[in-house]
């Protein structure tokens, strides 16, 4: 089903194993002979990183020789060696094989009479002490590989030795031992999961000889789960993320059952191509593979019954079970119960954690022994389960709720599952985990309805909250829907407010004006009840949505009531969630000297209660306030916290913990804002990606919008304007759908730029113009908002690109724009043009300067161009020469870790346009 090439580099990207491979086969080319151990767990893809040498080594010019252990050769011995034989003699030919294991044909005629077909002229010897037979068997084989590793470098490989009969791994050692100076590549695979006695006295044999390497393939993780299913069913696969860590889970990583499992839901057809892309059912109801199923029934044949039963009764219990638990339900005392025990561990089903606590080896060797009892057996196991557990914390801790939970459930215990799931859904949130969160909460309301009972309001708001952090917008959608009218038909006014507060946070991701109507109503709602947090919480989020509007000015009188009434009360909470807030308001305001302490009080509160999610807003934005594109036209202010926030990336690894997907999609675009303008272009180019790609597979609106704007920022200062303006004008088409002002004039202008830098003026006048139409022009205050800021060197950088220079001193002046380094630049390059060259370098060093404070790699290599081009228009040629050099090293610098060819040659070509290179010299200039 998967092609082996694809899988090879998922399997041995990270850790590089076959990198090892490779080098041994190198080396073996130069007369350094090479054993290599290759272990990991069944399925793991040994065969896969076998055929991988193979490739290789024929490539190098080698003969390749394979033989397999079977689990039925353990009583053959030296099976894989006649497999050897037979191979030379197949892919070579018998003469080659005749010839050069002449010498030790005699020996293998001895042992093995099948051989005379291929030794037809070979002689038996009659058998004599087995001892010696042994000896000369080893010798005359050995002889015989070290004769074709002169003739030609040879690979031999066999595999799966974990059922080699111990004659063939004595072998296998001697042939080690004497191959150091030899053209010879020895490759033995093993199950790491099944290490017998006789291999793991070879495998100690190997290490005291130190003869062989041993290099352990390992369970691929979630993200390269995500890419096998890419390889797999291409652009069309729309799983989503909680499919992929569902499926992980499961297989634990491991391809084998990963593609056994694809093949159990596309025959049961829980897997199939809808719409145009693949999609899947949820993985509630597991469908374990039939080959799971055999390798399970393989292992329980050996078992007693009374240890069967122990596993079936385990296996119930969980993935982990602990020995109180199990001697309570089995009734047998611990010295019977832990001989059971024992028969399972050495059985390869069970590992030992501790002393009381036990799990099994694999996910899906628990379920395929749940998929061998009845129904009727699994509900009573987990009835029974759920009374002993019940029993044993009767003291009302709650660190069981979990299991509570999960058992209460699966018998059938309505009652008592809702009760265990609403308590485990609670412990899980508090502990930041969504994911755990929801699928309680869908028992606590499945528990519900089989009682009659509707589920409440608040239940389906938290649900709801949890399908949101998750990034499902449309089941979020449809539980604060429930709830809302839930409490409208009840005329439950606490609920309904509850209900229109998440629906107003949830629809500012995808349409403002609704987003404005539910904050609106919730504001009313919470006034005729009375109460003041309710009240203040509302006011924020009003306000807030004037700051989307871009009317910041008029939200903060909001913000402003909503700090007076937590501050009455001592919400420290709700104290904190106002700053933050009025922190993004002064920030959209372009008012970043103000934004940012309030940022840094914001930070030292959330911290204080524990709130990761309010600490990757405020990093995020704060990070971005002190120099970024986004906020590269007005002032900036930076933090002393800013550079380890950018370095560390503190957000994004604090959203990844959590699993708040919106805001890893958000932490990474303003990272990456912040990263690629302090010069990391590269880097800052993943992350938006990345973002992009999130904010896609969560249908975030906003963020794609986001991102979509800062890879285009970064595109059009490399030079790169095609890709630039693809992205950015997807990006302003959301923010008018959005129907956003603040977002509608964030992409216009970069667009707008990008435009103007491929000669489209036209073009860029219209989108800048569209615009101004729209959005109305700020109605509470004089002062020019971040957006209109951004407008107003859109404006500028057009009429500079259309010889009306002087038309943009005034663009920037009305802009409020001219301190900034981005703006002043602009200005210097504007009296340039108007050949007012002091002033030009007077406005130059202000760029300098503010390029510097902010570490502003991305403009810094342009202040220099400019330097050199004042320069050389006073006709100061060494001058020019010298800013151009220096221009031409900072922009290498700001460039160097790019690795995509077109990127780079479109920013070499730029660079040479701005900061041209030194002329060659003449044959007199280079003789004087």
């Amino acid at each position: 089903m998967l092609a082996d090439q694809l899988l090879c580099p998922l399997l041995i990207g990270r850790d590089a194993p076959l990198t090892a491979g490779f080098h041994a086969l190198e080396r073996v080319s130069t007369s350094h002979g090479s054993t290599l151990l290759v272990s990991g767990e069944a399925g793991i893809g040994k065969s896969r990183y076998v055929r991988a040498m193979v490739e290789r080594a024929r490539s190098l010019g080698f003969l390749t020789l394979q033989g397999a252990c079977f689990e039925a050769d353990r009583a053959h011995p030296y099976a894989p060696v006649l497999d050897l034989v037979r191979v030379l003699s197949q892919t070579a030919s018998p003469a080659l094989a005749a010839h050069y294991f002449g010498p030790a044909s005699t020996e293998l005629v001895t042992l093995f009479p099948e051989l005379r077909a291929v030794f037809p002229d070979t002689v038996a010897r009659e058998a004599g002490d087995p001892d010696e037979d042994r000896r000369r068997l080893f010798h005359s084989f050995t002889d015989a590989v070290q004769a074709l590793g002169k003739v030609q470098p040879l690979l031999l490989v066999v595999e799966d030795v974990h059922w080699s009969d111990d004659a063939t791994l004595d072998l296998m050692l001697h042939l080690a031992r004497h191959i150091a100076n030899a053209r010879i590549a020895v490759v033995l695979t093993f199950r790491s999961d099944e290490i017998g006695p006789r291999l793991s006295r070879l495998l100690a044999d190997f290490d005291r000889a130190r003869c062989a390497a041993e290099v352990s393939l390992r369970p691929l993780n979630a993200q390269d789960v995500a890419a096998m299913l890419h390889s797999i069913f291409g652009d069309d696969a729309a799983f989503g993320n909680t499919f992929v860590n569902s499926l992980h889970g499961l297989t634990e990583g491991n391809p084998f059952f990963i593609e056994e499992m694809l093949k159990a839901l596309l025959v049961a057809g829980d897997l199939e191509r809808a719409d145009g892309s693949w999609r899947a059912r949820p993985l509630d109801n597991v469908r374990v593979p039939r080959t799971a199923t055999e390798a399970v029934d393989r292992r329980l044949a050996g078992l007693s019954p009374e240890a069967g039963r122990v596993a079936a009764i385990a296996a119930v219990a969980g993935r982990r079970f602990d020995f109180g638990l199990l001697q309570a339900l089995t009734q047998q005392d611990e010295t019977e119960l832990l001989s059971r025990v024992k028969e399972l561990v050495d059985a390869q089903l069970v590992v030992e954690e501790s002393a009381d606590r036990f799990a099994f080896r694999h996910a899906l060797t628990r379920e395929a022994m749940r998929a061998r009892l009845m129904a009727r057996e699994r509900v009573a196991l987990h009835r029974a389960i759920a009374n002993a557990l019940e029993q044993q914390h009767a003291s009302g801790a709650h660190e069981h709720d979990d299991a509570l939970a999960y058992h209460t459930f699966e018998a059938g215990m309505w009652p008592q599952a809702r009760h265990f799931a609403l308590a485990a859904a609670s412990r899980a949130l508090a502990l930041s985990a969504p994911r755990e969160a929801l699928r309680h909460y869908d028992r606590a309301i499945v528990a519900a309805e089989n009682q009659g009972i509707r589920p409440d309001a608040s239940q389906l708001i938290d649900r709801g909250r949890a399908h949101e952090t998750l990034g499902a917008f449309q089941q979020a959608n449809d539980d604060f829907t429930r709830a809302l009218d839930s409490a409208r038909s009840t005329t439950d006014r606490e609920a309904e407010w509850a209900a229109l507060y998440a629906l107003g946070m949830l629809w500012a991701a995808r349409d403002y004006e609704r987003a404005g109507r539910y904050r609106r109503e919730a504001l009313d709602v919470a006034r005729s009840i009375g109460e003041p947090t309710r009240i203040a919480r509302s006011l924020n989020r009003v306000g807030n949505w004037f700051v989307n509007r871009e009317d910041p000015w008029a939200g903060i009188p909001s913000h402003v009531e909503a700090l007076a009434i937590f501050e009455k009360s001592g919400d420290k909470r709700g104290i904190c969630e106002t700053v933050d807030l009025l922190a993004m308001t002064h920030h959209i305001a372009g008012a970043q000297r103000t934004s940012v302490p309030l940022y840094e009080r914001a930070i030292e509160l959330f911290t204080e209660l524990g709130d990761r999610r309010g600490l990757i807003s405020a990093m995020s934005v704060m990070a971005a306030s002190g120099g970024s594109y986004h906020a590269s036209t007005g002032e900036t202010f930076v933090s002393p916290l800013r550079a380890e926030i950018i370095e560390s990336e503190r957000p994004i690894v604090l959203a990844g913990e959590i699993e708040w997907r919106a805001g890893e999609s958000f932490s990474r675009y303003l990272v990456a804002d912040c990263t690629a303008w302090s010069g990391d272009v590269a880097r800052g180019l993943q992350l938006a990606r990345e973002s992009l790609l999130i904010a896609e597979e969560i249908e975030h609106l906003e963020w794609q919008c986001g991102s979509r704007r800062v890879i285009g920022a970064i595109l059009y200062d490399l030079h790169a304007t095609a890709e630039a303006i693809a992205n950015l004008e997807v990006a302003h088409a959301i923010a008018r759908r959005l129907g956003s002002p603040t977002w509608m004039r964030w992409t216009a202008a970069p667009l707008a730029i990008a435009l103007v830098r491929d000669g489209q003026q036209a073009r860029a006048t219209d989108v800048l113009d569209a615009v101004d139409e729209i959005v109305p022009a700020n109605r509470t205050s004089e002062k020019r908002t971040l957006g209109q800021r951004l407008m107003g060197v859109a404006r500028a950088e057009l009429s500079l690109a259309s010889n009306q220079a002087s038309d943009v001193l005034k663009f920037i002046s009305e802009a409020d724009a001219g301190d900034s380094p981005r703006s002043a630049l602009l200005r210097a390059r504007a009296l340039l043009a108007l050949e007012k060259l002091d002033d030009a370098t007077a406005a130059l060093a202000t760029a300098r300067d503010g390029a510097r404070e902010q570490h502003a790699r991305a403009l810094a290599w342009q202040v220099e161009a400019v330097q050199g081009a004042i320069h050389l228009r006073a006709r100061r040629r060494i001058e020019a020469r010298r800013s151009f050099d220096t221009a031409r090293s900072l922009a290498a610098k700001f460039g160097a870790l790019l690795d995509d060819d077109v990127l780079v040659d479109a920013f070499t070509h730029a660079v040479d346009a701005i900061a041209p290179p030194p002329s060659e010299r003449t044959p007199a200039q280079m003789a004087k």
